[in-house]
Order: structure tokens, then sequence, then C-alpha cells
């Protein structure tokens, strides 16, 4: 049996060591990213896929030669999902360890205060995972590779309002982040001329109340914002509530993961990722990266975290060749700016002086009667 990818902590903080080393995270053999993420508590599993779905294609390319010769290696620090812990490892990368990049953060590790400590210090954050409207403030150094709010919105109400349904509900959190979505969704209808959506944000008891409240609105479509497993605990809220409306899980909720909470009880669930489905082999970056998790993990471990995070890996990698032979953080920065578009496989991403959004595809999935992912 294959062994999954691992990194101990001893090989961990070797990387960072070579890193301090050279001052910009660059020596003669190697090439240091940092990435905070959750190795443990209640965010372990995402944290990670991302770490190992990074790890999968890193390996495919020093296997193959790495990058001008040198290998790149990621070192990840446990924030356990803590915002201060993640801050403090950050602070770690930059003031101690000199990494070359910040690469792949989650979205509970992206801060405003990680985005504020990265800009001072000129540090480039590549790909973090996450749609906030935060992570995509005008700036320099901070590069994204996935859909935003404002597309999955924008991209949801686009394909429902084609089918003639016009009224819409969001179930989110009552926290910045779900005010966010709301904003964005507003916005999609009001340019529509639809009206604006019934919003309801989950309260401490759970998302019965929400649900009642939208199956007594007779709404067309149900958005429900949540992370998973409150997403899947809202679906079955509304589903017990009695709506009739369309329900759609945004990309928070991780669609392969939302499709095995609920299994046959999610069937016409409709689902939206910001990356392409994991059973779509004909698209060569999924093929790749399919045999890729295949030679690491056996396989067991396909998820869209992985697969957003073996992108990243991809499109940073060839970033880090275009900065030539003796890589800068500025020749980086100049790299990305200069990638009009870089297509992964059938997956591209594009930026420019003006743009750091690499996407702003949106891939709309479906939960079948069986419990599997239709796309």
């Amino acid at each position: 049996m294959i062994a999954p990818v691992r990194q101990t902590l001893a090989a961990v903080l070797l990387l960072l060591a070579c890193a301090a080393a050279s001052g910009q995270g660059v020596t003669s053999r190697t090439v240091v990213l940092g990435q905070s993420a959750p190795l443990s508590g209640a965010q372990q599993a995402l944290g990670e896929q991302i770490r190992d779905g990074a790890l999968a294609y890193l390996r495919r390319l020093n296997d193959s030669g790495g990058v001008h010769g040198r290998r790149i290696e990621l070192a990840t620090l446990d924030d356990a999902g803590d915002p201060a812990r993640a801050l403090a490892n950050t602070r770690r990368f930059i003031e101690e360890f000199g990494v070359f990049a910040l690469f792949a953060y989650p979205e509970a590790s992206t801060s405003r205060e990680v985005l504020e400590l990265a800009h001072r210090a000129r540090m480039p954050l590549f790909a973090p995972l996450s749609s906030a409207s935060s992570v995509r403030q005008p700036g320099r150094a901070v590069f994204t590779v996935r859909a935003g709010l404002a597309d999955e919105a924008a991209q949801i109400v686009e394909h429902y309002s084609q089918l003639g349904l016009r009224r819409f509900a969001l179930v989110r959190r009552d926290d910045a982040g779900g005010a966010q979505f709301l904003a964005a969704l507003r916005a999609a209808l009001a340019r529509r001329d639809q009206p604006p959506p019934l919003d309801a944000p989950i309260g401490a008891p759970g998302p019965g109340a929400a649900a009642r409240r939208v199956a007594a609105a007779a709404v067309d479509v149900v958005i429900v914002a949540l992370a998973q497993p409150p997403a899947s605990d809202a679906v079955r809220a509304l589903r017990h509530a009695g709506t009739g409306a369309q329900i759609v899980a945004t990309s928070a909720a991780s669609a392969d993961a939302m499709a095995l909470a609920l299994g046959a009880d999610g069937s016409g669930v409709a689902l939206s990722q910001v990356v392409p489905p994991l059973e779509r082999i004909g698209l060569p970056v999924v093929a790749e990266y399919r045999e890729a998790m295949e030679a690491d993990s056996g396989g067991a471990a396909y998820s869209a975290a992985s697969l957003e995070a073996y992108i990243a890996a991809k499109v940073i990698a060839e970033a880090i060749r275009r900065a030539g032979p003796a890589p800068t953080r500025d020749s980086l920065l100049l790299a990305l700016e200069a990638m009009s578009a870089l297509d992964t496989g059938g997956h591209t991403v594009r930026y420019s002086r003006n743009s750091r959004r690499g996407s702003d595809r949106i891939y709309l999935l479906a939960i079948g009667r069986d419990g599997a992912l239709l796309h």
C-alpha cells in the first residue's frame, strides 16, 4: 500500500532553516514556500487536503528536476484554524525564516491582520483558498486562483434566472462573511432588475427557524452559503420545513463533503465549486491530479480543496520558472503580472498588472438519487 504524503515537524523545521539561511527562501537547491493551515482541530481534514494536494504536484515536479534545477518545497505550520496562531506563523515565516512566498492559506488562516502583515513586508501571498472580498483588495502582493464571492453570486443568479426563476433566498452565517455574500447577491440581482433576496441568517439555535422562514416565503431558489457541516444541516432543515425551492450550496460547503454528508437525502441539491469536477477526467488537469494523488496516497483523498491546491502549486511553479534562474520576490510578482493566460490543463488562470484575480470560473454540480455527484 502506498503511504500518504506527510511532512514531519522535523522536516518542516529543516526546510525553514534553509529558508532562513538564504534570506529570500531561495538556495542553490531549493525554493521554500510557507503555509499556515489547520493540521489539528476541527478543520484538520481541510488543512491536510490543501497541504497534500500541493505536495502531490510538487513531488511530481521535483521528481522531474524541479525548476531551474531547484526543488520547490512547502513548509506547513499548524494553526489549528486559529487566526491568532496563523498570524504568529506568518510572522515567523516573514521575520524569522524569510520564506520565498506565502502559499495556499485556507480562509480561516487568511485574516485581515495576516493580509496587512504580508502587505507591509512586501511578501507575496499566493492562492489564499478564500472567496472573501478581503483577499481581492487592491495591492500588489496577493494573488488569488479561485473565483470570489461576487463571481459565485453572479453566476448562480445567471444560471437560475435563465430558467425563469427570480425569487431568491439566502441562508448564511450571521457574521461578516455572510454579510459579504448577501451584498454580492443583492448586487447580482439588482443588475438583472430582480427583487432582493430573502435574508435568513442562522442564529445560535441552529437552522430550523431560518428554514421555516424560507419555506413560508415560497421562493424559487435557496442559496446556502455555509461551510460544512452546517451546510448539510441547513439542507435537511429546509427539506423538513417543506420548501419546494431549488437548493444550491456555495463552494464554501465543498461539494464532495456535502454529497458524502447528505447521501441520497441530498438528491436534487445543486452545488457550486471553483475548480473542475473531480469526475471530469477528460480534463487534463483533473486526470493529472488524480494520477498524482494516486501515486502519493492511493487516491483515497480526492477533494475539491486538494485539487485547488494542486492547481495553485502548478501556477506558482510556472511563475517561479518565468521569474528566471535567480528568482526574487520582485521577479516572481513581475512574472505573475505578465501571466495573461495559463492553461493548467482545461482550467485557465489569468493575471495582469491591474488584476490579481486568476479565475472567475464557477462549476455547477448536483447530487443524484444515489448520492453521487453529477456534472
